[in-house]
């Protein structure tokens, strides 16, 4: 048989009051764990993805406090489970307000029926009113064995500490809608995401994923020290039940945490109360820039490269392919027209100083499939010494274009054009 008394406070009562709205967002029940020194609420909700503890420390948060386990061992404990709306049905809001005169209490009493010639086991609560009254509730709990998180700040080598009601402003952006929450500090600024990827395709309600960011610099946290461009992914729905909790205590919100995929823990603490929360992460650290990644090309880089080799290839085939043959008596004419084009020595092309280049050097120009200038050039009639009738049409020196070619390049050339009507000007 466990003997265990305690009495709190209005103020205190009211807190539990706050204590059990944040208990019930994890789970519907709440175990409670007793010890000579405290007394301790907790829950886990159905997944295991999150654990709340809040500790009551005995000479500090009650204004009497009495546990004697039934071992009589100094580690012994006493451990129960009860339903959230049961106990949120007695320790109601507005417990410490003078002006309700209805609610208002003058402290409450606590008392555990444990003994064997009692059919059932309760929690006995009495509300001791300001004028007289007294409301008593008889609870029926279960005995249960409470479950705790471990978690070891020595190996979180993340942690950053923030006002609470500087947090609070920050999630009234958060959609209720939203599911997850990444955390990612970069360039001294930690950006909370709330996003979620679930589209509902029946009334089409929400046709795209929803997704706000947050940021905060870094000069607004009371401590930071936490690894930059390394997300940690927890879920909106805890993170929003602990900053309005720890808003109500007007205290500072601390996170502790390694790496993604291992636990995340908040914990903040006012006058003999000790809350931690344990959460589940996501993500993976394999995500994490290190100084030996290597860098992957992207699209646009790998476009242009493309564009390049294309070009590059394009352009050799180009210079590769001869032009037909011209005439021996053609080539003739050109020689005569304009002599000093015989007497220019073959020389050979420099290397291209860039081939990656996606421009054309100047001496590798082709200016034969320009197009006509007739302001700038002036024809120039031209005969063929060979007297060879057969030939066909002759062309004019801006038709036959320059050379730049060497000497076993200037015995082809493409096809030739059709006369001018300018050739012909006056023979009628």
């Amino acid at each position: 048989m466990v003997t265990l008394n305690f009495t709190f406070t209005p103020e205190a009562a009211s807190k539990v009051h706050d204590i059990l709205v944040c208990l019930a967002k994890f789970s519907d029940s709440v175990s409670i764990e007793a010890r000579r020194d405290r007394l301790t609420f907790t829950a886990l909700n159905s997944s295991k993805s999150a654990y709340a503890s809040f500790a009551l420390e005995g000479n500090k948060f009650f204004s009497q406090y009495e546990c004697l386990p039934g071992n009589g061992g100094a580690e012994g404990r006493f451990t129960c489970s009860m339903y959230s709306k049961a106990l949120l049905s007695v320790f109601k809001g507005r417990l410490d307000d003078a002006r309700g005169k209805d609610t208002a209490i003058d402290h409450c009493d606590v008392s555990v029926q444990d003994r064997p010639d009692q059919t059932e086991c309760r929690f006995v609560i009495k509300m001791v009113c300001k004028q007289g009254v007294t409301k008593t509730y008889k609870l029926t709990y279960e005995s249960v064995e409470v479950m705790h998180a471990l978690f070891d700040k020595n190996m979180a080598n993340n942690k950053w500490s923030i006002q609470s009601a500087l947090l609070k402003e920050y999630i009234e952006y958060f959609s209720p809608k939203t599911e997850q929450l990444d955390i990612y500090a970069e360039d001294s600024r930690v950006i909370f995401t709330s996003y979620t990827e679930k589209i509902m395709s029946g009334k089409e309600i929400l046709k795209h994923p929803l997704h706000t960011a947050v940021a905060v610099n870094t000069s607004d946290f009371r401590e930071f020290s936490a690894q930059e461009k390394m997300h940690i992914i927890i879920s909106v729905k805890d993170f929003k039940a602990i900053v309005i909790h720890a808003d109500t205590l007007k205290t500072n919100l601390k996170a502790y945490y390694s790496y993604p995929t291992r636990p995340l823990q908040f914990s903040y603490a006012s006058d003999g109360m000790y809350c931690e929360f344990t959460l589940m992460t996501a993500g993976d650290h394999s995500e994490v820039p290190t100084p030996s990644a290597t860098v992957m090309p992207t699209r646009a880089s790998t476009r242009v490269q493309s564009a390049v080799s294309e070009r590059s290839g394009s352009r050799n085939e180009r210079l590769e392919m001869p032009p037909p043959t011209v005439p021996a008596s053609r080539a003739s004419t050109r020689r005569v027209r304009n002599p000093s084009l015989a007497k220019r020595a073959p020389s050979s092309r420099p290397a291209d100083p860039d081939p990656e280049s996606l421009f054309i050097p100047a001496d590798e120009e082709d200016n034969r499939w320009d197009p006509v200038n007739y302001r700038n050039d002036e024809e120039t009639l031209g005969w063929d010494a060979s007297a060879d009738d057969g030939i066909g049409i002759h062309p004019t020196f801006r038709d036959s274009g320059s050379l730049t070619r060497s000497e076993s390049q200037d015995s082809a050339e493409a096809l030739p054009p059709t006369q001018r009507i300018s050739q012909i000007q006056g023979l009628w």
